[in-house]
């Protein structure tokens, strides 16, 4: 003969104070479990917060950057009073207008009977793919950034130009003559440093920038006995345990996330936009990206945010993970791209 059970002494570590006796309410204090597993798998997933700085957005849709265009220098000649220079303003915006979500649903009865955590497992794939997701949309940015071209005339800018303020430079840009040069160690590492060049030749410092590649275009530099090693550590255990490839001072970053061919319907490209995130099939044939940190202006307004939820009506689990961001060039002479041949 068994004890009675006292159902009032149950207790339920998995719901809130207020949900105690509440028969309808279901785990609530389950959410974190679900949304930390989210959160460490983007943060594990996704690179480019490292080295790009992202605004929050709140109150609006839109976050901006003016520019000011350089200052004019003249020569005083004595006796006679010197002209006021005109100064060029402008400015680059961001809006952020779309939420992207990756949703599940689990029935009750399989979340019963499976016999690993679903809710955990799809809470990886969805920090994976919102961290692809992520990355993907601000390399795009970054090699449009290159792209850019700085009209001759600002104030007539010709077809593929864009009008730049004084004392601002358009991307740079270097097509490997050939098809296949990209898969030769030499070519492809003297075309990054031509990249690089070009850059500082617009004055630009290449302090905390870094180099995509996708993984043939790292394992080509790998053959290429130019490149240095800089070695770390893990904690403090051995030195030979790490170690990160550079070239022209700036570590080199594997990825699959750099575009493979035309994209076209991005899920944020809209007509309000002008389709900003679609990518030619010219720029689809990016091998190399170098990025500085002012490359970019990217701003958020709802951060990454994960959340499960049960509906009694419809007995399953909704399983969200969603986040709404943008990213647009912002100084053009910052970004850089290595292009192979047609």
């Amino acid at each position: 003969m068994g004890y009675p059970t006292d159902s009032t002494g149950l207790s339920r570590p998995g719901q809130q104070l207020a949900a105690v006796g509440n028969a309808s309410t279901v785990n609530p204090l389950h959410i974190e479990q679900y949304g930390g597993m989210v959160e460490g798998t983007f943060a594990k997933k996704s690179f480019m917060r490292s080295y790009v700085m992202i605004k929050p957005i709140r109150g609006t849709d839109t976050v901006t950057n003016d520019r000011v265009g350089e200052a004019t220098l003249q020569k005083v000649t004595p006796g006679v009073r010197p002209d006021a220079a005109v100064a060029q303003f402008d400015n680059v915006k961001v809006k952020v207008d779309t939420i992207v979500l990756a949703r599940n649903n689990v029935a009750l009865l399989d979340d019963f009977q499976a016999h690993y955590s679903v809710r955990s497992e799809l809470g990886k794939e969805h920090g994976k793919t919102l961290g692809k997701f992520f990355d993907e949309a601000f390399i795009i940015q970054a090699i449009k950034s290159a792209f850019i071209v700085a009209a001759a005339d600002p104030q007539n800018p010709g077809i593929g130009e864009t009008a730049l303020p004084p004392g601002w430079f358009g991307g740079t840009r270097v097509d490997l003559a050939a098809a296949g040069d990209e898969s030769d160690p030499d070519l492809l590492q003297k075309a990054i440093e031509d990249v690089c060049q070009g850059i500082e030749e617009k004055d630009v410092d290449l302090d905390g920038g870094v180099i995509l590649v996708g993984p043939a275009e790292y394992y080509t530099l790998l053959r290429n006995d130019r490149l240095t090693n800089s070695q770390y550590s893990v904690g403090n255990g051995d030195f030979a345990s790490g170690m990160v490839l550079k070239s022209c001072g700036l570590p080199l970053i594997k990825t699959n996330r750099i575009p493979k061919g035309a994209i076209t319907g991005h899920f944020l490209s809209n007509a309000g936009n002008g389709n900003a995130y679609d990518v030619t099939a010219e720029q689809g044939r990016t091998k190399a990206v170098v990025m500085l940190p002012k490359a970019l202006l990217a701003g958020e307004t709802i951060p990454l945010t994960s959340k499960v939820y049960y509906m009694d009506s419809e007995l399953q689990w909704f399983i969200d993970s969603y986040l709404s961001f943008g990213v647009t060039p912002n100084r053009a002479e910052h970004a850089g791209v290595v292009v192979a041949a047609a």
